[in-house]
């Protein structure tokens, strides 16, 4: 079965990543392109802006002007120093009267857009030529100086590695008002036979005009912005959806073998528990222990909790890894624990052993065994995971109660379950994350504010308060201030395996 699932991974995932990836090329070819006629469309804007600019440094021109030799160099050089001009000259309406080179421009008809205060722009078509020459007319007196701008090939600015593959056009309408109407001016530069595949437009507005710059190309130039061919893609998708599928053959065969080796530590009780301390600071004895889950394996290495206990919950082991773990405990305290004082020994639950009479007939057993002694058994459960039906709950509770079992909750303050925990579950003490402990003493710290909140709420509610995660003397004189007297915490000792603990605090 595993192995049908595997393939069935691969060829989907192999299907979908060929198109993905060929869709996501296109997308980013699209992006380019629309870059690229963001940039042309910004490079004529400066053409034009740069040669007014140009036009307006030039003297102005009176009545008495002669188109002299310093006229004509004056010209000249102006084209010449010019970055974007390739040809100048000073027109009478129609009529050239002084120009900068002997190249003529036969001009029957211009038509003038106004695309500022005194500045127009007009399109030539020259008889013998396919190619429209831009012209920029500054109007300095009754005359005008008039610049023919170099071409703005597109190429010189974008990649273009085809061959009549493209068309910019650009289209400019006037700002109509009452008084008049601006004729539509319409240019481009290189054109090509069939459909377009690929269109971006662009448009400027001001007080004068509004400019269509619009970039249009074949299948040829939407082609060289690509990056995938069909075959690239299927290599790529190949290579990734068998990594896919191998790497779900591997946490399966993974998957597998970690809860084959859990299923294989509950019956062989690899599961112990380690106990850490709890102190009452006022007296510095000891009232208590929680019970923390450990993970030793029959060779002796020690496994760390966070290394198995999230899967364990997410895989449904956890219980059956508590009664394992609390048989072994109930060993531990027969053999020894009449080496300490009569405590509290709190074990850690999850919603899940709510669910059923399960946990409460074992602890009701083992109390009526009587392996514990005069110890009495606390039951602590953490609101980082959801009671879905807190009413439930409660009744299943009511039962531990019944047999003098109380119930404490942990990581307060850093879950789902908040105060209604406390106020529908009948909690009697709230434990303080280390979260909030190591917050003691840091300055404009919200976590400080919150420890304490927590702590003002559990006074005005009647309940126990302890502490955990402490590890300093200034931590200690904090919470004694605020009345918080229960800790636990490295302070004071580690979780430690029965024979140790034992033997540290007996007749304590």
């Amino acid at each position: 079965m595993e192995r049908v699932k595997c393939c069935a991974i691969f060829i989907v995932s192999f299907f979908v990543l060929i198109f993905g990836f060929k869709a996501l090329d296109e997308l980013v070819a699209e992006m380019l392109i629309k870059r690229d006629a963001q940039i042309l469309s910004e490079k004529l804007t400066m053409y034009i802006e740069d040669t007014a600019i140009e036009l307006k440094s030039l003297p102005a021109i009176n009545d008495t002007y002669v188109c002299d030799s310093q006229n004509e160099d004056l010209l000249t050089k102006s084209v010449f120093n010019s970055t974007f001009i390739r040809w100048l000259a000073v027109m009478d309406q129609l009529k050239v009267i002084c120009r900068s080179q002997i190249i003529p421009r036969h001009v029957e008809k211009l038509v003038r857009h106004r695309i500022g205060s005194d500045v127009k722009l007009a399109v030539l078509n020259q008889p013998d030529s396919d190619v429209h020459e831009l012209f920029l007319s500054y109007e300095s007196g009754k005359k005008q100086y008039v610049a023919s701008i170099v071409p703005m090939n597109p190429r010189y600015f974008i990649p273009v590695n085809c061959e009549d593959c493209l068309e910019y056009t650009i289209t400019i309408d006037g700002i109509y008002d009452s008084l008049a109407a601006v004729p539509v001016m319409e240019f481009g530069f290189e054109q090509f036979e069939g459909d377009h595949v690929i269109l971006e437009e662009v448009v400027h507005k001001n007080d004068y005009y509004i400019a269509k710059f619009s970039l249009s190309g074949n299948d040829d130039f939407f082609a060289q912005y690509k990056s995938l061919n069909w075959l690239y893609s299927a290599l790529v998708s190949f290579v990734v959806a068998l990594a896919l599928s191998i790497g779900y053959w591997s946490w399966k065969q993974s998957y597998g073998s970690t809860r084959a080796h859990i299923k294989s530590a509950i019956k062989h009780k690899e599961f112990i528990p380690f106990y850490q301390p709890v102190i009452d600071t006022q007296t510095n004895e000891i009232v208590g222990v929680e019970v923390l889950m450990r993970w030793r394996q029959s060779s002796g290495e020690l496994i760390p909790p966070n290394q198995f206990i999230p899967f364990a919950e997410s895989d449904g082991l956890i219980v059956d890894m508590t009664y394992s773990m609390l048989d072994v405990m109930a060993e531990d305290i027969e053999q020894a624990g009449e080496q300490v004082k009569p405590l509290f020994i709190s074990i850690n639950i999850v919603p899940e052993h709510l669910e059923s009479d399960q946990l409460y007939l074992y602890i009701k057993a083992l109390k009526e065994s009587g392996k514990l002694g005069k110890h009495r058994i606390s039951l602590e459960i953490t609101e980082r995971q959801p009671i879905t039906d807190l009413a439930k709950a409660r009744a299943m509770l009511d039962k531990f109660y019944a047999i003098d079992v109380d119930l404490k909750l942990d990581d307060a303050g850093m879950g789902y379950g908040g105060f209604s925990y406390v106020q529908n579950l009948g909690i009697s003490t709230l434990k303080i994350d280390k979260a909030f402990i190591d917050t003691i003493g840091v300055k404009d710290n919200f976590n400080e504010k919150t420890l304490d909140a927590i702590i003002s709420f559990a006074k005005k509610s009647g309940l126990s308060v302890i502490a955990e995660g402490v590890e300093t003397e200034s931590q200690i004189s904090y919470l004694k201030v605020q009345g918080v007297d229960l800790v636990q915490g490295y302070f004071f000792s580690k979780p430690l395996e029965a024979k140790d603990f034992f033997n540290a605090y007996q007749n304590v």
